[in-house]
């Protein structure tokens, strides 16, 4: 890649900050274990002076968390035999509703449940919001999941779904004895080397010091229920309500850690590495048989039409989003991955132009690429 289309990305994410796209950014493109572009852009916050983003500064990961730790773990523990994915969620969570729905379909949002439920409103006035980011909290919301029916016959179509992430989270527990922060920490985060992803366990105050310690955090949202704006604490609100530590949300990382992983993943795709199997590599990424799905197991595929990952990317590319304003793209047949790590929710979740953004970007990286 030429300095010359260098240049036009951090233009391109130089104008982004300037239109209020996001306050801050963080573009990385990888190609072939490499990286060929790494910049960073804009403030930390806008509501009062601050420094500028930087490379190592920290985002709220959002919805990567699915991917990123669970979707992770789950290839984990399938590799030590720990759990097989045409398992019943009844064999790990005997109180769940249908005993037709399997870890299968939890990963690849078919399960039949619905997308989202603000949980954290009925424990918090349950309990007058002294549940919140605690063990009882999550306990709460946990068992408000576990008593939700699909609402549609699993397998047989396909919805986004948090909460399925919620009870992959809890069977994950279930197996191993540890909660999925300890896990991640243990057969992810230290086992590959990557200190900079982590979650931030808002039940333990001295932990979340400990977790924060000397990071730079980029600012989420302005709370309207909390009071306050967010900075190192999780944006997703049922997350906080369980503490900070969940399946679908509440990991935090650079965008650096966030390529490590990933490289791991395209380097057993290319039959590299010992980190993960290759065989279930693939299984992980093959598109699924529901008719008109972009998911896979964990994973999402850009839409044929009108895709957040824009118009070039290759056939067999992978990748998620994240409410905060966070992606991730990875094309194993050209070895390239390209992640965009902002907080187009600071000050508020209502900026929604990173939608009309982030496709043209992805676009733009492309061409720059592969000229």
């Amino acid at each position: 890649m030429k300095r010359a289309e260098l240049s036009g990305l951090s233009q391109r994410m130089e104008e982004a900050v300037a239109t209020g796209v996001f306050p801050g950014a963080v573009l990385w493109v990888q190609e072939a274990g490499r990286c060929v572009h790494a910049s960073a852009h804009g403030k930390l916050r806008t509501d009062k002076p601050g420094p500028d983003v930087a490379l190592d500064t920290c985002f709220d990961l959002a919805s990567l968390t699915k991917v990123l730790s669970t979707a992770a773990l789950m290839m984990d523990a399938l590799s030590r035999g720990r759990i097989a994915l045409d398992a019943p969620v009844t064999r790990f969570l005997p109180g769940f509703a249908d005993d037709r729905v399997t870890l299968s379909h939890l990963l690849e949002h078919s399960s039949g449940l619905i997308a989202w439920r603000p949980f954290f409103e009925e424990v918090a006035a349950a309990a007058g919001g002294n549940m919140l980011a605690t063990d009882k909290g999550r306990d709460a919301i946990r068992a408000l999941v576990l008593a939700e029916k699909p609402v549609k016959d699993p397998g047989s179509a396909v919805e986004y779904s948090d909460l399925g992430f919620i009870l992959l989270d809890w069977i994950l527990e279930k197996v191993t004895g540890q909660s999925c922060d300890r896990l991640f920490d243990s057969r992810i985060r230290m086992r590959l080397n990557i200190p900079d992803l982590f979650f931030i366990d808002l039940k333990s105050p001295r932990e979340a010091r400990r977790r924060r310690g000397k990071r730079v955090f980029a600012a989420t949202e302005h709370c309207p229920w909390r009071g306050r704006t967010l900075v190192g604490e999780v944006h997703d609100d049922n997350t906080y309500a369980m503490g900070g530590v969940s399946g679908h949300a509440g990991l935090f990382g650079t965008a650096e850690g966030v390529a490590t992983l990933a490289q791991s993943w395209l380097d057993a795709w290319q039959g590299r590495g010992k980190d993960w199997p290759s065989e279930l590599l693939r299984l992980f990424w093959k598109p699924s048989v529901q008719e008109g799905s972009t998911r896979t197991l964990g994973f999402d595929r850009p839409a044929s039409k009108d895709s957040q990952a824009g118009s070039k990317m290759g056939p067999k590319t992978v990748g998620h989003l994240g409410f905060t304003g966070t992606s991730l793209w990875i094309d194993p047949e050209a070895e390239r991955m390209i992640i965009l790590l902002s907080n187009r929710v600071h000050p508020s979740r209502e900026n929604e132009k990173i939608k009309t953004f982030r496709p043209g970007l992805h676009d733009l990286v492309i061409e720059a690429c592969t000229k």
